[in-house]
């Protein structure tokens, strides 16, 4: 299994396989339970692929979190004191300690308790290091592809054909007014 195939639901406790798609969402099965059900376009469903925490280095991705804590073992239980769930995170993945709420820490440990017999870490660690080497490969392209642009090459825009329709011969209306000279609008002083 792995992580693309897991998603969180918020509201719903617990992390769930999907199994199918719905027209308006997706069926999923309770990791543990083997409930399922099905979401709708309105439920705020989170793939764990896409997850990330935030680190004094910056923002690590949840398959990288997972690899670190299953590599460092001894991990707390999700009862265990606030402060010992975080102080083993400080140490573990080198955690911003500022920006990450206990609730999401204690949801990280209940994941990987969760996640531990299900998943292939060997695997999961492998693929981490190809993206990451493929990501750096892809920097080293960009930076080569900025030396090496050369200019642009400007084309002169053509110029829109003119309209040649002809103009019927209209007779221009004359105005009439209706007023009479004497009693145009100009302008008196007010006498005090």
């Amino acid at each position: 299994m792995e992580l693309k195939d897991i998603v969180a639901v918020s509201g719903q406790g617990g992390l769930h396989k999907i199994i199918g798609r719905t027209k308006n969402g997706l069926i999923l099965e309770t990791i543990g339970t083997g409930k399922r059900f099905a979401t709708s376009y309105q439920d705020k469903v989170s793939v764990l692929e896409d997850i990330s925490m935030y680190a004094q280095e910056g923002d690590l991705h949840l398959a990288q979190v997972l690899v670190k804590i299953n590599a460092k073992g001894n991990v707390p239980t999700p009862k265990d004191d606030a402060k010992a769930q975080r102080q083993y995170l400080i140490e573990t993945i080198d955690l911003d300690s500022e920006r990450v709420y206990d609730s999401d820490i204690k949801k990280l440990i209940n994941w990987y308790s969760a996640l531990k017999d299900i998943l292939d870490f060997a695997k999961l660690a492998e693929e981490k290091t190809d993206e990451a080497g493929i990501e750096e490969n892809k920097e080293e392209e960009n930076v080569e592809a900025a030396v090496e642009e050369k200019p642009k090459k400007t084309t002169a825009k053509k110029a829109a054909p003119k309209k040649t329709a002809a103009k019927t011969a209209q007779p221009k209306a004359t105005k009439v007014s209706t007023k009479s000279a004497a009693s145009t609008n100009t302008y008196r002083p007010k006498s005090v």
